[in-house]
This record gives structure tokens, C-alpha cells and sequence, in this order.
């Protein structure tokens, strides 16, 4: 039967093949909606001998065989293999993998559907089962999948196709989770996941209606125009080379507006209500959302419903961008799934405390990627303008409504816009940037100009949006709005390094609390000193207490966590650390028959010349 099947195909002239319809358009072929039918060589067209065949019979596919008998050659009775359906090309994605294309219309509802069939599940029990998840209704006989696994690799379209694994930026042109093409792609685009969201992405009103009502509204209240800044931000990403995502945490006690601040976000790709999500989900589910948000923005709402031990790196992961290598079972990697995308994220405790929680030590790379917002500092709490109403609740709801009613239509312009303006987004985004970190000062510690860049390109998002007309806001208001909440986060975290700053913390928590317990004084008395799990000694000089920390108790407990030689410069930097004169080592001699410890004093009591620089620097900028 196989060679029969082969001779058949190899006998099957190039006009049996041929399409019912002219050739689609790239735009056309790109679309999940559009269905290409191809026809099978009928019965009459197989001339000569008597050959086995397929045909699409009353809405089925079908295989037709040949038997010999004492009566001669003659096609058998037709086989079901699965309902009808197009093969409308094959593909590869971005990993070398192979796919067919198929399209049929789904008979329950009626809808298009529009799949990639992975080449190696063709024949396997995995594409057996895809197939009649989708309704198609597989013939359940070993026999006759063989032949409609030999139908799915040699027979239909051979247009060729590009697999988007994801929605965002792909070959030049942008895909939406629809599956709808923004701009015109290098080459043909699939989109296997499009019909699944388009609930969520499907535009309500015009974006006038938008700036009719969420944009007014929204205007004069840098929360939540800052909000639509990390929205827009998503799709500008990969256009600058940015190395990680923007993620902001918009913290304060219930009731307070930031859930609206994150439907007013979510209401530029889609429908707020379809796209909040929860943390409340694994490490991997939340993970796949964020891929899922590629070039776009991701809203997780109430930070408190998830789990706080295992939270910690799954920000990392989501943020940076990059899945966790995996193996195969057959030997080697699977190749690592990137994206870019900026998330909005509601609490009512910050991140850092939430983690904490957790037992987390929180680290300053943790708090750059997720941006703690205290979301309670304007007039009316994430409100500093309502607009003639009677308080920020009423607000709140009204503002809730607007983005609820409209939505999906600015982040497919701002979209189109970008393509249109490709060259110039880099140096909106440089000029956002050098304005913001000019306000520094030269103390201001590294990850705390590192978020500024972060700021400053949620400025430069919302900047451009302006200069398409797409806000309603001008160029000026939009850059003042994300500077505001800038200095309002930037008033909160300070100018020095966080990690330092717990460093140093924990270094004078620890002496503090252990300075009557664990040292013994010096000098020492003719009586053996009783000290449980001692630390060190302890002598007072110009009425100043000088700890001489064991080795052992500096690694263990004092600078827990931390890289020796880095703890070593913050905590000696800080004032709190001595190194000894005339050698190369950082302990000092304690005493005859002592040992060596490293000699620490309390944390100076001095102003907090970070909080002052902070002030300085958020009025600088207005």
C-alpha cells in the first residue's frame, strides 16, 4: 500500500495541486482568518491505472485504496481519517523547528481555526492529540493515522512561513496576540496562538474615544500616566537593546486607586478586565505570562495572594527575560525562550517587604527591575488631580469605568507610529536620559542611575505617544508626569546603594545587639569570663566602644550574605571598619594569645546626607 501511495503522489501533475482561488497576498497569508482551499486529483483525473487516491468527501478527509482480486484492480471503499481541513503551508521558527499549517472551520462555533502542527509530532501520539483538542476528530485505527500522518507531510500548500513563537517584534513587523500583522513583515508570519486571546486584545472605540474620556481624566495625575508610560514602554524595548524589562509595584493600603492605575495601563494593549492577572500562580505560569507580554506589558494584581518564598526569583526570571535551561531526553539543551516587557503590579506592602517576608535577603538588582511606587502620595492619594469630582473614590470608580469601556486601540497605534519612526527612537530615549541624570548628584550610587535610565525611557514612551497625538497630553506634561513619580520613588529608596545600605545595617544590628553578650571587655580580669558563643572582645577607648570581631563570627554573621571582599570596602567606607596600618591584611592583633580580629565600631551618628540629596534632587527637576 505505501508504494502505491508514493506512485500515486509522484504521478500527480503540478495542475492537481494548484489552489481553487489566485494566490493570496503576504498581508493575507499572514492573517489566522484567511483560509486558502487546496483540491485533491478526483477520480477522473487519475487516468490510466487504478491508483489510491484522498478526497474531502461531505466534510471529511478521506483516503481511497486499491484491491486486487480475481476480478482485477479496483479502489476500495473510502476510509475516514479526521475531518476536513487546508494545509496552507509550512514553517520554521526561530529554533529551527519545522511545522504544517492547517486551517478549518471549527464545527461548533463556527470560528476559523488556524494551527502549527510540529513536524515531529506529525505520526506521534502528542500531534494526535493537538489535532482533537482542536475538533478534528482523528480516526482512532493505527492503520489509518498512518495514512493521514502521510497526508500531513506530502500534501497541500508549500508556501513557506516564518512561526512567531511569540507576539511582539518579529521580522520587522509586530504581531498581536490575535494574530493581526502591525507594519509589513521581512517575510510570511504565522502566529499559532492567535485565536486564543482575541477575546482579551479586540479593540472597543476609537482611540478618540480614549483621549475623550480615560486620557482626560487620567491628565495631571502622574501616577497613572505613568502607569500608561510602562504600558507603551513594552513595545520600545527590543527597538533600543534594552538588556531587561521595567516592572512597577504600585504599593499602598486598599481602596487607595492603584488597581485603576493598572487598568488604566492594561487598557492600551486590551480589555483590562480579560488582562489582570494574579500573582497567585507557579513560578513557570507566571513566567509564561510574562513571555506571552513580549513588547507589551504584563498586570499582576495584588502582590499579597502569592507566594512569597518562591517569588524572589521568579521576578528575576520575568524581568530578565530568559527561561530556565531545561534539557531534553534525548541529550543536550532546549533552547533558551527570551523576551522583553514591561509589568504593572498592585500590593499593599512593597515588593522588598513582601519578599522579606518571605525570607528572602532582597538585593538591589531585585528592586531596580521591580520599582517599589508608593502609590498613596498625591492629594488624593494615587490621585493628585479629580477633576471637579466630589473625592478620589468617586474618581477612582468613574476613571475604573472609562478604562473598562475603552481600550485596545493606543498600543496598536503607538504601534505603527514606531515603525514609522524607527531612527528616532533611540535618541528620544537618549535625550530622556541625559536630562534625568543630570539632575543627580555625583553620590547618587550606581543602581539608582540605573533606575533612572528605567524612568527615564517610560518618559521618553510616553513623550513619543504625545508627539503622535495619541494622549491627548503634550510633550512637556507627559515627561513631568513620569518625573514626578521619579522623585516621589527616588524620595523612598535614596541615592545610595540598597545593598550597601543593608550591609551596613546588619554589620551595626548585630554589634549592637550582642556588645554586652558575646565580647568580652578588655582588659581582662584575673576571672574566666563566661561568654556563650563568643564573638569577640570588646574595649572602650576615648569612651568609644572598639569591637575586635573573630574571624569566624566577621564571614559568619556580620557580613552573612555578602561578598567578603566588596563588604569589606562599604563597612570601612561606612566608618565602621579599621584596617590596621603597615600590612596588607584587614585584621589587627587583639592581644597576647588572643588571635586576630577585625577591628569595627558602631555605625558614626551623622545626618543623613542621602535623604537631603534626595530632596535636593526631586525639586531640581521641576
Amino acid at each position: 500500500m505505501k508504494n502505491e501511495i508514493e506512485a500515486i503522489q509522484a504521478s500527480e501533475s503540478p495542475q492537481t495541486q494548484t489552489k481553487t482561488q489566485q494566490k493570496p497576498s503576504a498581508a493575507e497569508l499572514a492573517s489566522p482568518d484567511s483560509v486558502v482551499q487546496f483540491v485533491l486529483p478526483s477520480k477522473a483525473e487519475l487516468v490510466g491505472e487504478v491508483r489510491p487516491f484522498y478526497d474531502f468527501q461531505r466534510g471529511e478527509l478521506v483516503h481511497v485504496g486499491v484491491k486486487h482480486d480475481k476480478d482485477g484492480t479496483a479502489h476500495t471503499a473510502a476510509v475516514r481519517l479526521c475531518r476536513e481541513f487546508d494545509i496552507i503551508g509550512q514553517g520554521v521558527d526561530t529554533y529551527g523547528d519545522h511545522y504544517r499549517l492547517l486551517s478549518w472551520e471549527d464545527c461548533i462555533t463556527g470560528a476559523e481555526q488556524a494551527i502549527a502542527l510540529p513536524s515531529s509530532q506529525i505520526g506521534e501520539r502528542e500531534g494526535w492529540q493537538l489535532l482533537n483538542s482542536k475538533g478534528l476528530a482523528v480516526t482512532s485505527k493505527r492503520a489509518d493515522k498512518d495514512l493521514l500522518a502521510d497526508y500531513l507531510h506530502n500534501h497541500g500548500s508549500k508556501e513557506r512561513y516564518t512561526i512567531a513563537n511569540q507576539s511582539g517584534w518579529q521580522q520587522g513587523a509586530f504581531v498581536l496576540p490575535t494574530g493581526e500583522v502591525i507594519g509589513e513583515p521581512d517575510s510570511r508570519l504565522f502566529y499559532p496562538a492567535a485565536a486564543t486571546y482575541r477575546p482579551a486584545f479586540t479593540p472597543k472605540v476609537t482611540s478618540q474615544a480614549w483621549r475623550d474620556t480615560v486620557g482626560a481624566l487620567v491628565k495631571d495625575n502622574p501616577l497613572p500616566m505613568t502607569a500608561v508610560a510602562c504600558a507603551l514602554a513594552g513595545a520600545v524595548l527590543e527597538l533600543i537593546g534594552a538588556r531587561d524589562g521595567i516592572g512597577l509595584h504600585l504599593h499602598t493600603e486598599t481602596s487607595s486607586g492603584k488597581s485603576t492605575c493598572g487598568d488604566v495601563a492594561a487598557s492600551i494593549w486590551g480589555n483590562p478586565a480579560k488582562l489582570v492577572q494574579s500573582w497567585d500562580g507557579t513560578g513557570v505560569g507566571l513566567t509564561n505570562s510574562a513571555e506571552f507580554a513580549n513588547s507589551m506589558m504584563l498586570y499582576l494584581d495584588e502582590i499579597g495572594a502569592g507566594d512569597a518564598r518562591k517569588m524572589g526569583s521568579t521576578i528575576y526570571t520575568m524581568l530578565n527575560g530568559v527561561s530556565r535551561t531545561q534539557g531534553r531526553k534525548e541529550g543536550g539543551n532546549r533552547a533558551k525562550r527570551t523576551w522583553l516587557m514591561t509589568l504593572v503590579s498592585t500590593g499593599e506592602i512593597p515588593m522588598s517587604q513582601f519578599l522579606n517576608e518571605g525570607g528572602h535577603a532582597v538585593r538591589g538588582g531585585q528592586e531596580i527591575r521591580m520599582l517599589d511606587i508608593p502609590a498613596d502620595t498625591g492629594q488624593f492619594k494615587a490621585f493628585d488631580c479629580i477633576h471637579g469630582r466630589k473625592d478620589g473614590g468617586e474618581f477612582a470608580i468613574e476613571l475604573t469605568e472609562a478604562a473598562r469601556m475603552h481600550y485596545g486601540t493606543l498600543g496598536r497605534e503607538f504601534v505603527a507610529w514606531l515603525i514609522a519612526n524607527k531612527g528616532a527612537v533611540n535618541l528620544r530615549i537618549k535625550s530622556a536620559e541625559t536630562r534625568m541624570l543630570a539632575v543627580l548628584p555625583p553620590q547618587a550610587a550606581p543602581t539608582v542611575r540605573r533606575a533612572t535610565r528605567k524612568f527615564a525611557i517610560l518618559a521618553a514612551a510616553l513623550e513619543m505617544a504625545a508627539d503622535a497625538g495619541l494622549t491627548g497630553w503634550t510633550c512637556e506634561e507627559s515627561f513631568k508626569a513620569v518625573g514626578v513619580t521619579w522623585q516621589r520613588w527616588l524620595a523612598v529608596f535614596g541615592l545610595a546603594s540598597r545593598d550597601d545600605e543593608r550591609l551596613i545595617e546588619q554589620a551595626n544590628g548585630i554589634l549592637a545587639a550582642n556588645q554586652f553578650a558575646r565580647f568580652v571587655s578588655l582588659p581582662m580580669t584575673d576571672k574566666e569570663p563566661n561568654t556563650i558563643n563568643m564573638m569577640g572582645y570588646k574595649r572602650i577607648h576615648a569612651g568609644e566602644d572598639i569591637f575586635y570581631v573573630l574571624p569566624h563570627a566577621f564571614k559568619d554573621e556580620i557580613i552573612k550574605g555578602y561578598e567578603l571582599k566588596k563588604a569589606i570596602k562599604v563597612l570601612h567606607e561606612a566608618g565602621m571598619l579599621e584596617r590596621p596600618t603597615g600590612r596588607d591584611a584587614w585584621t589587627t592583633t587583639i592581644g597576647k594569645s588572643m588571635g586576630n580580629g577585625y577591628k569595627m565600631r558602631l555605625r558614626p551618628c551623622e545626618d543623613n546626607v542621602n535623604e537631603v540629596s534626595s530632596d535636593v534632587a526631586i525639586h531640581a527637576i521641576k
